[in-house]
């Protein structure tokens, strides 16, 4: 419960620092949608037993990667609006006129980095080559191999055949 409760919170502060900006009724309706549905998604797909629906797992990981750029991305804004503010008072600049385009890039720029970072997750790891000097090496371990696989994110959407494609990478090197 303490989890749903926290979670719901900062969703509603995100809410509150966006719609109210927003200038169009279907964007403030979508983006309290997607608040809505990502602060029940979140915590599901935590406490999620098994034999529920993968999408369910899936759908709160977005939800979760969704939120947690919508959550820096409206702080960053609040920080640029808090800047804006106090150099108009230097400037003969409104910088209300930057609250409605911000609230209107938070989302988009959320929703594009989570689009990029689901992309990249799903792609096979990438190998790196990395020669590392090491003087006085016993002779018998000239051209020895280490390989080190790391930050894999195994998990409810992250499976055996993804897992599998890494080692078999790894296995032809």
């Amino acid at each position: 419960m303490p989890l749903i409760l926290f979670s719901t919170l900062l969703h509603l502060l995100v809410g509150w620092r966006l719609l109210p900006d927003l200038s169009s009724p279907w964007a403030q309706a979508a983006l309290a949608a997607l608040l809505a549905a990502s602060a029940l998604l979140m915590p599901l797909s935590l406490l999620r037993r098994r034999g529920a629906p993968r999408w369910l797992a899936w759908a709160g990981m977005l939800a979760m990667g969704l939120f947690s750029s919508l959550f820096v991305l409206t702080l960053l804004r609040e920080g640029a609006l808090l800047l804006a503010w106090a150099l108009a008072s230097l400037l003969p600049w409104n910088s209300d006129a930057l609250r409605g385009p911000s609230a209107l890039a938070v989302p988009l720029l959320a929703l594009a980095v989570t689009a990029l970072g689901a992309w990249n997750a799903h792609r096979t790891a990438a190998v790196v080559h990395v020669d590392i000097p090491l003087h006085g090496l016993a002779p018998a371990l000239h051209g020895f191999t280490i390989v080190q696989i790391s930050d894999i994110h195994v998990g409810p959407t992250i499976r055996g055949r993804y897992l599998q494609a890494i080692v078999d990478r790894v296995n032809g090197l």
